[in-house]
């Protein structure tokens, strides 16, 4: 099954509230929480709160293909050295206060540099994995190359090159360019 197929299949045919297992249902990365919303073989959905005014700087997953997904709050997502939302469509709503950006996709390839800087309200966002090369699924920040978001996330880093940063020494080009 390809990564198409399996986001097209859990999104039409996984119960609303997703399949979140009893074991590891929830990780925390520094400040970030992340929900296992379902795991089966090299396929995993992880859905992420960020708190507000944070950023994860650029990186990559090494193991992973991904699409991830935008739910809500403010976030302006980065890919390839740019950001790809703006700080005025992070921020605009739709009809009923949703995040005007609510489902907008990106395809993460296993060595595509991306990041986001999240404002005053925080955001949410979902992260739909394939895991390759025989890893089996974890948390994805623990295959992770490039700037982390502190000491914590640091430490839980076990495949990937991870680059020792605090997230108070961050700024905002950080979550495009990341940290050499």
């Amino acid at each position: 099954m390809t990564l198409e197929e399996f986001a097209k299949w859990f999104f039409n045919e996984s119960p609303r509230f997703g399949m979140i297992p009893t074991e590891g249902a929830v990780s925390y990365i520094e400040d970030i929480t992340a929900v296992l919303w379902y795991r089966s073989g090299p396929f995993q959905v992880q859905q992420f709160i960020v708190p507000p005014n944070y950023i994860i700087p650029a990186h990559t997953h090494p193991n992973v293909d991904s699409y991830e997904l935008y739910l809500g709050g403010e976030i302006e997502f980065s890919q390839g050295g740019e950001f790809i939302i703006s700080p005025e469509r992070a921020r605009s709503t739709g009809q009923f206060g949703e995040a005007i950006e609510r489902c907008k996709t990106l395809r993460i390839r296993p060595n595509d540099l991306h990041g986001a800087k999240f404002g005053p309200n925080g955001g949410v966002f979902m992260s739909v994995q394939h895991w390759l090369n025989g890893i089996e699924p974890h948390c994805v920040s623990a295959d992770y190359t490039g700037a982390v978001v502190g000491k914590d996330h640091f430490d839980k880093v076990v495949s990937g090159e991870p680059i020792m940063v605090e997230q108070c020494g961050l700024i905002k080009d950080d979550a495009a360019k990341g940290i050499k």
